[in-house]
């Protein structure tokens, strides 16, 4: 089902405000924030993705659906690839999130009925985020909130915008949507935490299009995230090379960047508003 569907980012809200200023590394040097965000728990990315790199030191954020379980082991009593994938991921420093069990989108792209934004309730997103939470407790067991990502970037269930309930009820602390090339965050007191936007990468996107947005941020003084799926197969793929090649250039702009996960990240931005804190610097 997933596969066969096409689906658009839903929530595209570029924002081009007034400048926080770029963060601060110990000695005063300036850097941009970087997030690298990989969404819907895709074989490319364990195969391909998380090796790229743990082999650059980058720590990345996953935001994972249902994993997949024993079913899938062709032996009884085997660890599945995917579930242990998932539990090495978290003990090498990268961050599991929240996406859903099920990733509901519109029905209008692609998604069947059983399984459409149009068939939610409140209540059964609720009880999907909270069931995720628990999966992923079991994957990660040493964090204890979790950031969330918007199947579809899609904000809005029976008309409401679902994630002031999401926040109200503790279930996340940090909420990332949707975006293009040109969702730069550079209005820190201003941003909507769980609302926060990304660039979804589209299916054939080029280096030095991946570059060019990382530079925009540089420019801004601000943070971008990069809203991933499949690397080297799979939906909205970027090849294998053109990843490497990417992780590479931040590699050796390490000085102008700080590489790290959504929620660090979110964490940082928070404790360091503007009149709050002044003087942080951005941690090694």
């Amino acid at each position: 089902m997933r596969t066969k569907a096409f689906y658009i980012s839903l929530l595209t809200t570029p924002l081009f405000l007034s400048s926080f200023g770029q963060s601060k590394k110990p000695g005063g040097q300036s850097k941009a924030i970087i997030c690298l965000t990989y969404d819907d728990g895709l074989e490319t990315q364990l195969s391909n993705a998380i090796p790229q790199l743990d082999a650059a030191g980058i720590k990345a954020t996953f935001f994972l659906n249902s994993i997949q379980g024993s079913s899938q082991s062709d032996v009884i009593g085997q660890t599945p690839e995917a579930v242990l994938g998932w539990v090495n991921a978290a003990r090498n420093g990268h961050e599991l999130a929240n996406h859903t069990l099920f990733h509901p989108c519109p029905e209008k792209i692609g998604w069947e009925k059983t399984v459409s934004i149009e068939t939610y309730t409140i209540d059964r997103i609720i009880k999907e985020i909270t069931t995720q939470n628990a999966l992923l407790s079991l994957l990660d067991p040493k964090r204890k909130l979790r950031s969330y990502a918007f199947p579809c970037n899609n904000v809005f269930l029976d008309g409401k915008d679902y994630s002031k309930i999401l926040r109200e009820k503790g279930l996340v602390k940090f909420g990332r949507g949707g975006g293009d090339s040109s969702s730069i965050i550079s209005d820190f007191k201003h941003l909507n935490t769980m609302q926060v936007p990304s660039w979804h990468v589209w299916t054939g996107t080029s280096l030095q299009q991946l570059i060019s947005f990382a530079e925009k941020v540089k420019a801004a003084g601000g943070m971008g995230v990069y809203q991933f799926h499949g690397v080297g197969g799979q939906i909205f793929q970027i090849s294998g090379e053109t990843h490497k090649a990417f992780l590479d250039y931040l590699m050796t702009h390490r000085d102008e960047y700080w590489v790290t996960t959504f929620s660090v990240a979110m964490e940082f931005i928070t404790q360091n508003k503007p009149g709050k804190n002044k003087g942080s610097q951005v941690p090694h």
